[in-house]
C-alpha cells in the first residue's frame, strides 16, 4: 500500500513538471498576444491577407516556441518521462487544452471580425453578449483546465484571458477610447512574464548538460 502511494507521488512529481518550465505559460501568453496583434492590425487598416497572415503567422510561431523549449531545455534538463495509464490520460487532456486555446482563439478572431464588419449578428447587444459570453468560457475553460491537469497557475492565467473584451467595450461605453491592443497585450505580457520566471527559475535548478538521459519511468 505504501508503495503504491509512492509511486502515485512520484508520478504526479513527474506530471508536475510538465508545467514546472513554464513553456506552457510563456505559450499561452503569446497566444494571447496574437489577439493583441490583429487589434493593431485593424487600427493601421491592413488588407485581410496581411491581417489573417499576422495572426496565424504568430500562433505558429507561438507553437514552435513550445516545442522548442520543451525539446531543447525541459528534455536535456530532466531526461523524458515515460507515464503510467493515468499520466497518459493527462497527456491527452494536455493535447486537448493545446488545441482548444488555438480553435477558441481563432473562433473569437473570426467572431470579432464579423461583427465588426457587420456580416452578422445585427440587431443584437454585442456590446453586452460578447464580453460576457467570452469572460465566461475563459473562466470555465482555464477553471477546468487547472482542476484537471493538476497546474494551478492555469487558474489566475484564465483571469487574466477574461479580462481583455470586458476592459474593451466598459472603456469604449463609459470613456470612448480604443484600448483594444492595450487590454489583451499587457495581461499577455504579464502571463509571459510568469513564464520566464518559472523558466528562469527551472533552468538554474535543472542546467542543460550535454549527456544522455535514461528514461524515467512513472
Amino acid at each position: 500500500m505504501s508503495e503504491n502511494l509512492n509511486l502515485k507521488e512520484i508520478e504526479r512529481k513527474a506530471w508536475r513538471s510538465t508545467f514546472q518550465d513554464g513553456l506552457w505559460d510563456i505559450y499561452l501568453g503569446m497566444i494571447l498576444f496574437s489577439m493583441a496583434l490583429s487589434t493593431l492590425v485593424d487600427e493601421i487598416t491592413l488588407t485581410d491577407v496581411w491581417r489573417y497572415a499576422v495572426y496565424f503567422g504568430f500562433l505558429i510561431f507561438s507553437m514552435a516556441v513550445l516545442w522548442a523549449g520543451k525539446r531543447f531545455i525541459t528534455t536535456p534538463s530532466m531526461g523524458q518521462v515515460k507515464f503510467g495509464p493515468k499520466g497518459e490520460s493527462r497527456k491527452r487532456k494536455v493535447r486537448l487544452l493545446l488545441f482548444a486555446s488555438v480553435a477558441f482563439g481563432l473562433v473569437v478572431f473570426f467572431l470579432s471580425v464579423g461583427v465588426y464588419r457587420g456580416d452578422f449578428g445585427q440587431g443584437l447587444p454585442w456590446n453586452i453578449l460578447f464580453p460576457l459570453i467570452y469572460a465566461l468560457n475563459m473562466l470555465l475553460v482555464g477553471g477546468l483546465g487547472a482542476y484537471f491537469l493538476d497546474y494551478p497557475r492555469l487558474y489566475v492565467i484564465a483571469v487574466l484571458f477574461a479580462l481583455p473584451i470586458p476592459i474593451v467595450e466598459i472603456t469604449k461605453q463609459i470613456l470612448g477610447l480604443d484600448v483594444a491592443f492595450y487590454a489583451f497585450a499587457l495581461p499577455a505580457l504579464v502571463i509571459i512574464c510568469i513564464g520566464l520566471f518559472y523558466l528562469v527559475k527551472f533552468v538554474r535548478k535543472y542546467p542543460v548538460v550535454e549527456m544522455d538521459h535514461d528514461v524515467i519511468q512513472s
